[in-house]
């Protein structure tokens, strides 16, 4: 899933994509077994009217949960896990406080909606590949870069 993208649906669909500061939401439903996902990149719009809903965490996420509502209206069938929100960029001129500010958005939003955050893996300074089955509800986590397999010391 590129920045900006978001999926929700009755499907099977393995979502994935990378985060550094942008941050990624996955909702599962438990009881009814799919799911949904967004990636954003900024944490709220300067102008309102200028607002692209895939790009700000205040307007993606309340799209997320609007558009799994439409499925299943019932709130306590949602489980929420959150990742990215990292300091990525390491110039001196560098605003570390993006990657915060995207994970306090997804926070309020969920918050708001009473929709319970069951797992984070948020801030740090490395990116994040995220797969998320989004029947069984498993998302693996790990950080860009890292190779899948066991690791063998030379």
């Amino acid at each position: 899933m590129r920045p900006g993208g978001f999926y929700a649906g009755r499907e099977s669909v393995i979502a994935e994509t990378l985060v550094g500061s942008c941050v990624a939401v996955c909702l599962y439903n438990y009881k009814e077994h799919f799911g949904a996902m967004n990636h954003f990149l900024r944490a709220r719009p300067q102008d309102m009217a200028d607002a692209d809903i895939g790009q700000y965490g205040v307007l993606s996420t309340r799209h997320l949960i609007e558009a799994v509502m439409r499925l299943d209206p019932e709130l306590t069938h949602y489980r929420a896990s959150i990742f990215g929100g990292a300091a990525v960029l390491r110039t001196p001129n560098a605003d570390n406080r993006i990657g915060v500010a995207n994970v306090e958005a997804a926070l309020e939003i969920l918050g708001s909606a009473r929709i319970r955050v069951v797992h984070q893996e948020v801030g740090g300074t490395r990116g994040r590949r995220i797969r998320f089955n989004t029947e069984s509800g498993e998302i693996e986590c790990r950080f860009a870069g890292d190779i899948r397999g066991p690791r063998r010391d030379q």
